[in-house]
This record gives structure tokens, sequence and C-alpha cells, in this order.
């Protein structure tokens, strides 16, 4: 039986075991499955040697079709629907979705990800609760950027939902293309989102990723720092920079900068990737899963920290998508902007949420598959210091 490791197999098997009855020629599917049609037409002819699909000419063309009579067709679905199957059950839950063409999105990390012309469907098996909780926001608000959660409930033993498709594509993916102007006026909508997210107020902290209250911003920041911190001197390699950043973590008093913080929704993760566009304007605000109503500066201390981070990508040539010139454009128009009422006290809180990122950003190096690695490109990253 052929394997359906790769994307491009687990993609033509997903659209067609969603959509049984469809017949597609190569150009149409590639389009359908964002595919390269050479890569493609040679897994087609595979998949139709096995017996999997099957194929006949309409007029010029080749089209291919699921041959439900491929005498395993019932074993490998059932290899896929463990995994990925879980489509055509919120399908008929959600009865206006039953003639949209599903495809496995490209991209997702820790959600299983499906996208039709109109809605998305979500669902993860792994911590379920999260996905439930960031549900429960996006029901608590109404804003044409953010999508709509038009179902969500259990299936199985996951939890799913499904949006409404916010237009525009990715801007990791265009950024690069989009004349300068254009640029300028997408970054400017992204300082107005932000704008908007501190009119969402609060009178209580809360993460959405952990699930907890809290009684001060300064309590969620420190969650966990402790285990954290002991994990991360295991790695000698990371003595000085650790000793640096409790230095700031610890101080006397550190507690009291965030004293007078504002509530209000923060986003917690405005990267390149959760933002869609249509190429001249901002069109989407995706992944939720980090939001909390936290300190109202919460994300712009992320961005000034994400840009830190871009610049050290642009530096080890990892910069593909141009995301250090989005962010330091972004940062520009932060600075001129009115959006950070009081600067001194903002460069405080900064220095202070700036070691806890570096901490967590530790904290995930000694816990990947190359800590060495990732320890040394944090250290070089800490000691060039805060532009801010």
């Amino acid at each position: 039986m052929i394997q359906i490791r790769s994307k491009i197999a687990i993609n033509i098997l997903g659209y067609f075991f969603i959509n049984p009855s469809r017949f597609n020629y190569v150009n149409e599917l590639a389009k359908i499955l964002e595919a390269d049609p050479g890569n493609l037409y040679r897994k087609l002819k595979e998949m139709e040697k096995e017996g999997i699909l099957f194929s006949e000419e309409r007029g010029n063309q080749k089209h291919y079709g699921l041959n439900k009579k491929y005498p395993l067709l019932k074993e490998l679905k059932r290899s896929y629907e463990a995994k990925y199957g879980m489509v055509n059950l919120l399908k008929k839950k959600f009865s206006v979705a039953q003639n949209e063409n599903f495809k496995p999105a490209q991209n997702g990390t820790h959600h299983k990800v499906f996208i039709s012309d109109n809605y998305v469907i979500r669902f993860r098996d792994e911590k379920p609760d999260l996905l439930q909780r960031e549900s429960k926001l996006l029901k608590e608000l109404e804003h044409p950027l953010i999508p709509r959660i038009l179902w969500s409930g259990k299936i199985n033993k996951s939890f799913a939902m499904i949006e409404n498709r916010l237009p525009g594509t990715a801007l990791n993916s265009v950024w690069r293309n989009i004349k300068k102007n254009y640029q300028i006026r997408i970054i400017k909508q992204v300082i107005n989102f932000i704008k908007y997210l501190k009119t969402e107020k609060r009178n209580y902290f809360y993460s959405i990723n952990t699930g907890k209250k809290y009684s001060f911003y300064f309590n969620y920041l420190t969650d966990g720092i402790d285990v954290k911190t002991a994990k991360i001197k295991k790695f000698k390699q990371a003595n000085k920079i650790i000793k640096d950043l409790l230095v700031i973590i610890k101080q006397r008093n550190a507690k009291n900068i965030f004293e007078k913080s504002s509530i209000s929704l923060v986003h917690g993760d405005l990267i390149v990737h959760n933002i869609l566009t249509d190429g001249r304007n901002l069109t989407g605000v995706l992944d939720w899963e980090l939001a909390l109503f936290g300190d109202s500066d919460h994300d712009l201390f992320r961005l000034f920290y994400y840009q830190e981070c871009a610049k050290a990508y642009q530096e080890q040539g990892n910069d593909e998508t141009f995301e250090a010139d989005y962010m330091d454009k972004l940062i520009a128009e932060i600075l001129k902007s009115n959006i950070i009422k009081n600067k001194k006290l903002f460069q405080k809180k900064y220095q202070f949420v700036r070691a806890i990122f570096f901490l967590n950003a530790l904290y995930w190096a000694v816990n990947s598959s190359a800590p060495k690695k990732n320890i040394n490109e944090l250290i070089i990253q800490w000691n060039k210091k805060s532009p801010i």
C-alpha cells in the first residue's frame, strides 16, 4: 500500500476523501491544493498505478477521481482518518458546509486545519481545552478582522471549531511584493488594530494559553519561572546569560513596575504569519491561542522583541519572508505614533519583560533537538542589547 507520509499525498487523499465524487484535471487540482503541477502529476500517476485513483479523458484533459473499488480503500481511509478524518463529521454538524470543498491547509502547527473558500475547520487532539478557550474568547469579540466562530464543540476525543474564512493571504508570503505605500498603510492598520484591542477591557488578568487567572500581570509573567530556570541551569553554556536575566527578573520591587497596569485584551503573537492581507489592506488577524487580558502594552513588548529576533534571522541569512524589513517599518511607525503613552515607564517595563521573553526562549532551546546551537544563538542576540 502506498505511503501517505508526504504532504502532497496527504493533501490529495484528504481532498478526495472529503470530496469522493469529484473529478479534477491536474492544473485545476494544483490550484485547489496550492501544489506544483509537475510534482502533483507525478504523485497522481503513482496513486493511479497503485489503484487508489483512476483517470478518464474529458476533452483534451485527463481528470482524476477516487477509485471506490480499490480493495484497500477502507484500510487506507481508516489510516488517514485516524489523523485527518474529522472533516466529514463536522460537515454533517454544520449543514451549510456540506457542499464546500475542504482541503488540508499548507500551514498549521499544533492544529489540524482544513480550509474551503468560505470556512476554516480547526481541531486538535492535544490540549483540546486550549482550543476551547480560544473559541470562547473569539465568540465574545466582534470585529471584521477577527474570525467569527460559527460552530464549536467536541467531536470524539477532539475539540473542533468552524469559523468564517477571512479574505487575504498571510503577510509573510507576500510582503516583499507589496508596494511601499501599501506596506505603510497595512502597518498603520496593524497599529490601529492594537489600539482597538486596548479598548477591550477586563478587571482581571487571564491567559488563554494557561487557562489561569492572575492577581497581577507580574504573576503571569513569572508563572513557572523557577522550574524553567532549574532546567536551563543544567546547561553550563547558559550560566552567564541566565545570571544576567535573573539579575533583572529577581530585582527588588520589580513587581511595582507593573502596579498600575491597565488591563486589556492582547493578541500575544502578532507576527507576519498571523496577519492576512490582500496586498493593499490588513484583512485579518489569526491564531489567538496566546491571547490574554494583560498589560495593555504586552503586544508592543512582543513586537519590540520580535524585531530583535527578525534581525537575528536576517543576519543568519534566514529571512526569506523579509520579516526584518516589516518589523523595522512597523516599529518606526509605532515610535512615531501616540500609542506609547509613557515612554519612560514603557522602557522600564520592557527591560523586565524582555528578560522574561529571553528566559522562555532559553527554556525552549534547552528542550529543543539542538540545544547548544540554539542557546548560543540566543546568547549572541542577548549580548547585542535591546535597541530601545
